[in-house]
């Protein structure tokens, strides 16, 4: 009998948020839990190899999941994109093998098209609302699928913090480095895109590094994007000297971090935007926008500030207002390392997705 739990996710060589989640979360599950690799298009790949490509990957994916197969969880994203490729997967897995999906995107856009196609709709009834359980980052998205007719039972996920990243920190040594750098920073980490509101944190940098008691103020900038090289021209262009390291990871990103005092993420949308979980978990104050499952659980005022807007001015606002503040700004920073490493660290995130797709087997045997 096959006693696998198979878990669908990108090609093991890419880099990115689902694939980094199960990368760190490998380490953590036991070993009847294995990974199957779906193929993903390269830059260079003519439109013709596409569909053999695809082809391929079902057929293999068909052979792997076999009857005995006790279950499968299917990551994908509700856009374009995932909607029709991870569909098919659903319709490939045989009817005896428990189905937990898992929506680590949610676009707002392609929402609105479900809403208003019935072919959308219907695609989407017998695909992914056929699940027997599902996991999603926000409880609006829970509360989009009641609406449309998923009556299992749905559970709020999280990204998760490579607690690997803060090896040999603690708070003290945190809050002991950030002393040490006298001119205060802030960091921006992500995608450098318009969604994200980076170029607004670079416009919101500019007002506060023009007024006289901000001139030791730093930005960083770090990440790359269809905007990187336009906001290095406008950094360039206007003599505001940021940072913009680049792509960065383990030790860079451990230094981007520690080095920096407020973490600033003025997203336009998220599922779970994995770079606040991580500044949390390195003790920073954050100020964000409501976006996705970021609601659920911050504390506006306690872990941060809320943005009501992207405009630069009122990011400004918002940094300068936590800036004129030390105090508050320490006692965020310490709840913050406290509450990330108590829910967003990888060993918590795995006890947690082995309970849900634990409790997925333990109802087929009742």
């Amino acid at each position: 009998m096959n006693n696998k739990i198979y878990i669908l996710i990108p090609n093991k060589h890419r880099i990115g948020g689902v694939a980094n989640f199960y990368k760190t979360l490998q380490n953590y599950l036991s070993p009847e839990y294995e990974y199957v690799y779906r193929g993903n298009a390269r830059k260079d790949e003519s439109r013709l190899s596409i569909p053999w490509r695809m082809c391929k990957g079902y057929a293999m994916f068909r052979r792997e999941v076999s009857r005995d197969t006790r279950s499968i969880v299917i990551n994908s994203s509700l856009g374009p994109g995932g909607f029709f490729r991870d569909g098919l997967y659903f319709l490939l897995t045989p009817n005896q093998v428990r189905r937990v999906v898992f929506f680590r995107g949610w676009n707002p856009v392609f929402e609105q098209k479900i809403e208003k196609s019935a072919w959308l709709k219907a695609w989407l009834t017998r695909t992914f609302l056929t699940a027997d359980h599902i996991i999603v980052l926000s409880s609006e998205f829970k509360k989009k699928l009641r609406q449309w007719g998923y009556t299992g039972p749905v559970s709020l996920g999280t990204t998760i913090v490579n607690e690997q990243l803060l090896t040999g920190e603690d708070f003290q040594s945190l809050s002991l480095s950030r002393s040490e750098n006298e001119n205060p920073t802030i960091l921006y980490l992500g995608n450098i895109s318009r969604a994200k509101g980076v170029k607004e944190v670079l416009q919101a940098y500019e007002f506060l590094h023009g007024q006289d008691d901000q001139e030791h103020l730093e930005c960083v900038i770090a990440g790359e994007g269809p905007m990187l090289d336009e906001l290095k021209d406008q950094a360039t262009a206007r003599n505001l000297n940021i940072q913009f390291p680049g792509y960065v990871r383990e030790e860079q990103k451990t230094a981007a971090f520690k080095n920096a005092h407020i973490y600033v993420f003025p997203s336009a949308h998220e599922g779970m935007p994995t770079s606040v979980l991580e500044a949390m978990a390195f003790g920073l104050p954050v100020i964000t926008t409501r976006v996705g499952g970021v609601p659920d659980f911050f504390e506006d005022g306690r872990m941060g500030l809320f943005l009501d807007n992207q405009k630069p001015e009122h990011i400004a606002e918002k940094i300068q207002f936590l800036l004129d503040r030390p105090e508050l700004m320490h006692q965020m920073s310490e709840y913050n390392y406290n509450y990330a490493k108590e829910h967003f660290y990888a060993g918590k995130v795995a006890g947690w997705f082995k309970g849900v797709v634990e409790s997925v087997i333990q109802e087929q045997n009742e």
